[in-house]
């Protein structure tokens, strides 16, 4: 459960801890305040080009499975927008915006866990030169370490992951900055996001509730925009599906900043050697925002695609960011979050 707990916070897990308290030992102790401590908000502008450094990744995966490979690398690397530290001594209490609260004790003593599937994993958290520092050892992909550390006077801080996996012929490094945006740590940051937000204290969303001042009919109109959407992706009907895009996204799976263009070229590449497309997607989490102007939606989603070659077929957890203009629902990003 220990490194899973880490993984929620600091990459994306997509699903939900059945248990997510994890009570400190007896060697907890108070300390002197943490330049740690606080709240933060990534600055992707500074940070490591998550897409630039998986795309140039040396792996020894066929070719024809590299762009899914690569994608699950890219989920497994995504940071959190929003992180929350508190750090009291050896007694540290984490929260982002893809997990609630939870306390460890960095004591420095490693000790065994155990993954989901049983087979054992040593785990390590320690305090190192006033750095927070998280290894974890077992099978390739459970290598990996984050190192949590305070720079520009405690203004930003930044969080480097070194992650393994079986396919890379070298590990993966990402560093990202986070901005402090406040001194005192907050543990109601769990579902919120920097989406269409770019300074102060962001909003607090709740699932499937808009804000005051919106119907909470806005809900119904992105179910049913969802569906109109997928059943253009079924029937393959490009001028369709692509009416439900703004003219740039924020991000397209791994691509960022990305004409409707491009996207229409992506899906119509696809469609044209597809024999079956079978896209189903289960009801989603909808999280309103920025005054009922965007909506992150999150859903699981099964596909199938099939060409004379091969035929594709999987789960995964999708994201969809939507913002309403002119009184009308469109994608500015689109992502799977999670591989199942």
């Amino acid at each position: 459960m220990f490194i899973s707990l880490i993984f929620l916070i600091c990459f994306y897990a997509g699903v939900w801890p059945q248990q997510v308290v994890q009570q400190p030992t007896s060697r907890a102790r108070s300390a002197r305040h943490s330049l740690l401590t606080g709240v933060y908000r990534i600055d992707i502008p500074a940070s490591d080009k998550l897409y630039s450094v998986v795309a140039g990744a040396s792996s020894n995966v066929p070719f024809s499975e590299q762009q899914r490979f690569l994608i699950d690398l890219a989920v497994r690397l995504t940071p959190p927008d929003l992180l929350a530290i508190e750090q009291q001594g050896t007694r540290i209490s984490f929260g982002s915006s893809r997990a609630p609260r939870m306390t460890f004790v960095a004591d420095g003593v490693a000790r065994n866990t155990r993954a989901a599937d049983g087979h054992l994993i040593r785990v390590r958290f320690s305090v190192e030169n006033e750095r927070l520092v998280f290894t974890s050892a077992g099978r390739t992909e459970d290598n990996f370490t984050v190192i949590f550390e305070s720079i520009d006077n405690g203004k930003r801080m930044r969080v480097v992951r070194r992650i393994a996996a079986e396919a890379l012929d070298q590990p993966l490094v990402i560093r990202t900055i986070y901005n402090k945006i406040s001194d005192v740590a907050r543990w109601e940051l769990y579902g919120e996001t920097q989406v269409a937000t770019s300074a102060g204290t962001p909003p607090r969303p709740a699932p499937d509730v808009a804000p005051a001042g919106t119907d909470r009919s806005a809900a119904d109109l992105l179910r049913k925009a969802l569906d109109e959407w997928i059943s253009a992706t079924n029937n393959r009907d490009i001028d369709k599906q692509m009416s439900f895009y703004v003219p740039r996204l924020r991000a397209y799976y791994l691509t960022r900043n990305t004409s409707r263009a491009f996207v229409r070229e992506e899906k119509a590449r696809v469609f044209a050697t597809a024999s079956l497309i079978d896209i189903r997607a289960q009801e989603p989490e909808i999280i309103f925002q920025d005054g009922g102007r965007t909506a992150i939606m999150r859903y699981r989603k099964s596909y199938r695609v099939d060409n004379k070659r091969q035929s594709r077929r999987g789960e995964v957890i999708q994201e969809l960011r939507w913002q309403l203009i002119e009184q009308e629902w469109l994608i500015f990003s689109e992502r799977d979050i999670k591989v199942l």
